[in-house]
């Protein structure tokens, strides 16, 4: 592991830290400032400018393969080819994005028919500023993959790191002075725009990123189609499968439901960032051994190397949400959001199997082996939204989230892994043989935990944050015991002494 990978690594894990402490503190103040409704709007508004990023048609999921065979095949000269085809083409997709969001802000009743006069206001005002901001992350999504793919994750990590501290001190003013969900979408909008400046800077100084534009290579621009049509396709089942809940809630039940719901999804978000923390680290050595070496060997090897260390991750966050989520989201949000522990611990149960393989994604990408992945997801999509329409009227809240999780049970857990398995060349069978050491003892913990917690009042931060570390100290000394081999051991103790 390499300086770069594993100081940032150590990042990664840091800015997460850094984001769960800063929301702990600050979205409690956003929840209650806002209320339900005001929070559940924003949340809606948001999850619907969510779909414009569809507009990627993942072509920075290509960039790193299109950048490593040119880099092969033609040095530096075909780098930057390969920049300014990508720079031209998400200047385009800024473009297009503008213009589709001016028909959606223009056509605001689509947020459906429970919303008050005031709220479709409210609404238009935020749909203009996170279109805006959703424009300004197309052209900077050409600075940081090129950073990826120069393996600079000390900088990446570290503007990640800058971003969340920022966002409640610019957030919480706003919030105080009234400025309310409107003002929210303003801060969102002013981060977006330094951190173009930012990636802009170090991209064209330090790392000297060139760019040519020539003639526009049509044959070059028809194989980035091809090669990214079903990482599209990918990005639409996880787009169906992130937001589309939040929508059926609003039409179905109105906006409070959406906030509830809201608050469960986005601890579940921190749960899948951690499961890409790591990977992200190795996705140009993935791309590397997938088009140089062609090692399925290597390949699996890396696969199962970077899913025990998620396990390890996710089976702490996972357990540790089943043990002490309840009381968590009590103090956190306050009345009114019991079903979101339910939601939460749903939907990280629906990621876990995704989260553990999540560089298999890049494996299949980088093998151009993703197409078959792409339908089937999105054959699946189609059933949750059925699936979730009649649950929500069972169930509410619960009932949706239950849908994803059949959904992603049947896509992530049964047909993946036999894709992975027979047509992608991973050896499926030794991976689970290597993190089903593990699974059984987190689970025990879990319950162990449960049994002498389950009758205390954990009503305070103190007494909550006291049980939270006893139980991390327990997970981790009980891992490194028995859980972790040799050297797993080895790469931590290196890792932690480049710190």
């Amino acid at each position: 592991m390499n300086k770069q990978i594993s100081q940032g690594v150590v990042l990664s894990f840091l800015a997460q830290g850094i984001a769960i402490v800063v929301n702990l503190v600050y979205n409690p103040f956003v929840i209650r400032i806002l209320g339900q409704s005001e929070y559940g709007l924003y949340q809606l508004v948001q999850s619907v400018v969510n779909y414009l990023n569809l507009m990627n048609f993942g072509f920075t999921f290509a960039y790193i393969s299109f950048y490593s065979r040119a880099k092969a095949q033609e040095g530096e000269e075909g780098v930057a080819r390969i920049n300014g085809m990508f720079l031209r083409i998400f200047l385009v997709i800024t473009a297009i994005c503008v213009a589709a969001g001016a028909f959606l802000v223009s056509h605001i009743q689509l947020l459906g028919s429970r919303l008050s006069a005031a709220d479709y206001v409210t609404a238009r005002k935020i749909m203009i500023l996170l279109v805006l901001n959703l424009a300004c992350s197309f052209p900077t999504s050409v600075f940081t993959v090129y950073i990826t793919a120069r393996e600079r994750f000390v900088f990446k990590r570290g503007l990640v790191i800058l971003n969340y501290v920022l966002i409640p001190l610019c957030g919480l003013p706003v919030l105080y002075l009234g400025g309310g969900a409107v003002g929210l979408a303003w801060v969102t909008l002013g981060l977006s725009v330094l951190k173009l400046a930012l990636n802009m800077w170090y991209c064209l100084g330090p790392l000297g990123m060139r760019f040519r534009f020539g003639k526009f290579d049509r044959a070059l621009f028809a194989e980035l189609v091809a090669f990214t049509f079903f990482v599209f396709l990918s990005d639409v089942v996880d787009q169906m499968n992130s937001n589309v809940d939040k929508l059926l809630l609003a039409r179905l039940m109105g906006t409070v439901p959406v906030a509830v719901y809201s608050v469960g999804f986005e601890l579940c978000t921190y749960f899948i960032f951690c499961s890409w923390v790591i990977p992200e680290m190795f996705v140009p050595e993935v791309n590397r051994v997938a088009v140089e070496e062609r090692d399925d060997g290597k390949l699996t090897e890396i696969f199962i190397r970077i899913g025990r260390y998620n396990n390890y991750v996710l089976l702490l966050i996972l357990t540790g949400f089943i043990l002490v989520g309840r009381p968590f989201i009590q103090l956190w949000a306050g009345e009114g959001y019991e079903q979101s522990y339910w939601v939460g611990a749903i939907l990280m149960l629906a990621n876990y199997i995704q989260g553990v393989q999540s560089i298999g994604v890049n494996i299949q990408t980088a093998k151009n082996q993703h197409r078959p992945r792409a339908i089937i997801y999105f054959v699946i999509a189609c059933v949750n939204v059925a699936a979730s329409i009649a649950l929500i009227r069972l169930w509410g809240v619960v009932g949706t989230s239950l849908g994803t999780l059949a959904a992603m049970v049947l896509g992530t857990g049964l047909f993946m892994n036999l894709y992975y398995h027979f047509r992608v060349g991973l050896n499926v069978i030794a991976f689970w043989k290597a993190l089903l050491r593990w699974i059984p003892q987190a689970l025990l913990l879990c319950l162990g935990g449960w049994l002498l917690v389950r009758n205390l009042e954990l009503n305070s931060w103190p007494r909550l944050l006291g049980v939270v570390a006893a139980y991390a100290a327990v997970y981790a000394a009980l891992l490194w015991g028995t859980g972790m081999d040799k050297n797993e051991k080895a790469t931590i103790r290196q890792a932690l002494a480049r710190k």
